[in-house]
């Protein structure tokens, strides 16, 4: 079993729910279709777990560089601002690329038991300092962050944004874009491939 591998469920006809509620809009066949050239080496629920880990990306490196944000810039409200715009970058950038090495530390920080010790650990601090107003707002951010209410809030620009430069919904554009990584990797042509017939 490979590192990132994950169940999936599978909608015939309709679509594939990862464990965690990623959706990609393509069936279990679909799928297989069009990562057939490189499923020898690499598995279907390897590439799904992948992009579920990928995707974690923006969200993991908000809830990551928050608390020295708050803690050494000027003001709430600025952290705020750079957070945000980190992270909204993240969710444009993630979709445009795609690097392994990189999703490896996803896979190790977006573990919620660290990210809660490391939070903990935070709270404390600002509550010995008497910042009881940060403390408050890196509570807020974390539950934000862990409750996906940044999906929802994001959501409208992305889709936006999906449909003036990406064909695909965001989650389908990060899994073509791993397999596009293997197929370069074990020397495939994956330019012609066609993610969906419908």
């Amino acid at each position: 079993m490979e590192l990132f591998w994950v169940n999936y469920q599978n909608v015939p006809g309709q679509c594939v729910y990862a464990k965690g509620g990623l959706k990609f809009r393509g069936d279990e066949k679909a799928l297989c279709r069009y990562f057939a050239p490189i499923l020898p080496y690499v598995s279907l629920n390897n590439l799904i777990g992948e992009a579920v880990f990928w995707s974690l990306l923006p969200s993991t490196l908000a809830i990551w560089t928050f608390p020295f944000l708050i803690l050494y810039s000027q003001g709430i409200l600025f952290a705020i601002v750079v957070a945000v715009a980190l992270c909204l970058l993240l969710e444009v950038g993630h979709m445009t690329f795609y690097f392994k090495p990189l999703n490896y530390l996803v896979f190790i920080l977006a573990n919620p038991l660290p990210q809660l010790v490391v939070y903990i650990v935070w709270a404390v601090i600002l509550i010995r300092s008497a910042s009881v107003g940060k403390f408050i707002v890196l509570g807020v951010w974390f539950l934000f962050f862990k409750f996906g209410f940044d999906k929802l809030i994001f959501s409208p620009l992305l889709i936006s944004l999906n449909e003036a430069h990406f064909s695909l919904p965001p989650s389908d554009t990060v899994l073509r874009n791993i397999g596009w990584y293997y197929a370069r990797k074990f020397g495939i042509d994956p330019s012609k491939w066609k993610m969906y017939d419908r």
